[in-house]
This record gives structure tokens, sequence and C-alpha cells, in this order.
């Protein structure tokens, strides 16, 4: 191919591709911005950051794509964007785009390695309400489709509806965004932080979560279907109504999470830890749990899961309320279930060879009435009265 040092005369989009491949930068497609837009963005980098007062160089300004090409090429007097697969430049400074307006653009794409669309994590934890709030990016239905968004800082980004399927945010820095319905399928978000961060109803479905942190994250509705969370830190994060069906979370930890109504149908969860967790009405038909932890500080509840078909080997069910679980053909072969509550649940063909059954509570019950107001948040029909278990061809020895 010939190399071309004339720019296009035209606005075509095929002619200004081919051009900026020639230029060594493919991942440009729109026509260069006007003298007048260049001085102008040239101007607004002057601007020094102030946290306190809110002062960053594109703080309610509204960019394109053709803005947001330019400032990536002429970052740091033209060395251009952060190359994360270079080892050397892990380090260096993105683009500050704190504050700025991006509602809807296009940035498919980009190289936006350690860029900053809102305040470091560190600057987060001590700011103030309004320091935070000065600093969010407006990301709303932005498109970010195989952006590369390693360690950029997006805490507190406004990004609802925002679509970064394919995305790579690896050790990206999200806590506190909002992200609800967004969609982030096939997304590589390992050890990305996601504290505290708000994303009901949002797509993560075959996503890649190894080793990232979401405590206290709002997921309810979310789809997690198929997705990879080993190693990851789900502690306390909301998953009520989830689709977590198919995910391979091995050792993870879901310690205190809310997953009443979940979907964990044939997910992966072998020596993760559940202490705690709330699974009332939860579907885990064919899941794997085995060595799992359910006894932590409190005791996992499991009022009313259908837990058909799945393997709790060797897990830790002390404590643990399963009142009116369907735990037919369940395997729970060593399993410890020691004091574990099984009124009106039903073991139909459930294999507990060798489990531990110490003081295990098989008998009828009465459901305390103020269990029961709550458990009719998930389970409306719950009865209040609880037969004994049923145990017909039930493997005990």
């Amino acid at each position: 191919m010939k190399y071309r040092m004339t720019l296009p005369e035209s606005h075509m989009s095929l002619d200004w591709l081919l051009y900026w491949q020639e230029q060594q930068q493919a991942w440009r497609r729109e026509p260069l911005i006007s003298q007048e837009r260049q001085q102008f963005l040239r101007e607004r980098l002057t601007v020094v950051p102030d946290i306190t007062l809110g002062a960053y160089p594109f703080r309610d300004q509204s960019l394109t794509r053709a803005d947001v090409e330019w400032l990536l090429s002429s970052h740091e007097d033209g060395r251009g964007p952060v190359d994360w697969q270079d080892v050397t430049q892990k380090e260096r400074v993105g683009l500050d785009l704190r504050g700025a307006q991006l509602q809807d653009v296009d940035l498919c794409d980009l190289p936006l390695a350690r860029v900053s669309f809102g305040l470091s994590w560190t600057d987060w934890l001590p700011a103030s309400v309004e320091e935070r709030d000065m600093a969010r990016a407006h990301l709303e239905g932005v498109r970010l489709d195989t952006a590369s968004l390693q360690a950029a800082a997006l805490n507190g980004a406004y990004l609802n509806g925002a679509s970064l399927n394919g995305a790579s945010l690896a050790q990206a820095e999200i806590g506190g965004a909002l992200l609800e319905g967004a969609s982030l399928k096939q997304a590589l978000l390992q050890s990305a932080n996601l504290i505290g961060s708000h994303m009901n109803a949002t797509c993560f479905s075959g996503a890649d979560l190894t080793g990232a942190y979401l405590i206290g994250a709002h997921l309810r509705g979310a789809d997690l279907s198929h997705a990879t969370v080993s190693d990851a830190d789900f502690s306390y994060v909301h998953f009520e109504y989830a689709d977590l069906s198919a995910i391979y979370a091995a050792e993870t930890n879901f310690g205190g999470a809310y997953m009443q109504g979940a979907d964990l149908s044939g997910a992966s969860l072998t020596g993760s830890d559940m202490g705690g967790v709330h699974l009332e009405g939860a579907t885990l038909i064919r899941a794997h749990l085995e060595l799992v932890s359910l006894t932590g500080r409190y005791p996992a509840h499991l009022e009313g899961a259908d837990l058909r078909g799945a393997h709790l080997e060797g897990a830790n069910l002390a404590r643990v309320c399963l009142y009116g679980a369907d735990l037919r053909g369940t395997h729970l072969e060593l399993a410890d279930l020691s004091g574990t509550f099984l009124a009106g649940a039903n073991l139909y063909g459930a294999h507990l060879e060798g489990a531990q059954l110490a003081h295990t509570h098989l008998g009828a019950v009465d459901v305390d009435e103020d269990d029961l107001a709550q458990l009719h948040n998930w389970l409306p029909e719950f009865p209040a009265q609880l037969p004994p278990a049923i145990l017909d061809r039930t493997v005990i020895a």
C-alpha cells in the first residue's frame, strides 16, 4: 500500500479509514477535526485539575468521537494513547476526561487504557459527595464495545444503558458507578474494582470477572450466565432474581450475598464461601457446590430453594435452614448437616452416605411469624406449618 501523507479532501468514511490505517492509527475512523476545534481542545488541556474545586480540562464539555480520537493521538505531546500491551507504558497517565459529556457517543475500539472518567480509587475514598459528583463523566448510552479500558478510572461514572460488549477492563476502577441496564457481554474484567456499583439488570453474560471485587454491588435481575468469576469477591452483593446459570465460580467469596429467587442452575461453585448467603426460593438444579461452606458467622438460608440433582458432596451445611427445599436426588455425601433445619424438605432419592447428621432437624415445625413474613417477600405461598422432611428412598448408610 502506498503511504499517503496528504489528508483526504472528502469526508467519506472509507477515505479516512484508509488514511488512518496508513498513519498506523487504525483505531481512528473520523475525519480530522478543524484547526479551530483543535485550538479549543488545546486551551482546555491547560486547565489544572483540582479535586476540591472540581476543575478538570473537559468538565461539562460535550465531546465527539473525533474529539477523543484527536486527544488520544495528541496525548503527551504526540506520544499517543497508553499501549497496555507494552509493559513499559502501564504506569503512564492516560487522558483526563473527568466530568466530560459523552452521552450516546460511539467510542468502540478506542485505546482508552488508564483514561480517567472519574476520580481514582485513592482519591474517591476520601472525597466528599460533591467532589465525587463533579468528577463523574456522563457516559450514558455510550458505545464502548471492544474498547481497551484497562486500568481506566470509572469510579462513579454515569454508564446507565452503556454498551461495553467485549471491552477490556482488566484492573479498571468502576467503584460506585451507575451501570444499570448496561451490556458487558464477553467483557474482560479481571481484577476490576466494582465495589458498590449499581448494576441492576446489567448483562455480564460470558464475561470474565476472575479476581474482581464487587463487594456490596447491586446486581438485582442482572445476567451473569456463563460468566467466569473465580476468586472474585461478591460478599454482600445483591443478586436478587439474577441469572447466574452455568456461572463458573470456583473458590469465590459470596459471603452474606442476597440471592433470593436467583437462577444458579448448572452453576459451578466448588470450594466457594457462601456463609450467610440468602438463597430463599433460588434455583440450583444440578449446580456444583462440592466443598462449599454455607455456614459462616451466620448460616445460609435456602428455604424453598430448588436443589434437585445438585452436588453438595463434602459441603458444610451445619445449622443451614432448608425449610421446604427440594432436595430430590441431591448428592450430600460426606456433607456436614449437623443442626441443619430440614422440615418440609423433600429428600426423595437423595444421597447422604457418610454425612454428619448430629442434631439434624427433620420433624414438623411451625414457622416463626416474623420469619414467615420475610419469606413471603420471595415465596408468597410458603406455608406457616411444615410437615416432617420426606426421606423416601433416601440413601443414608
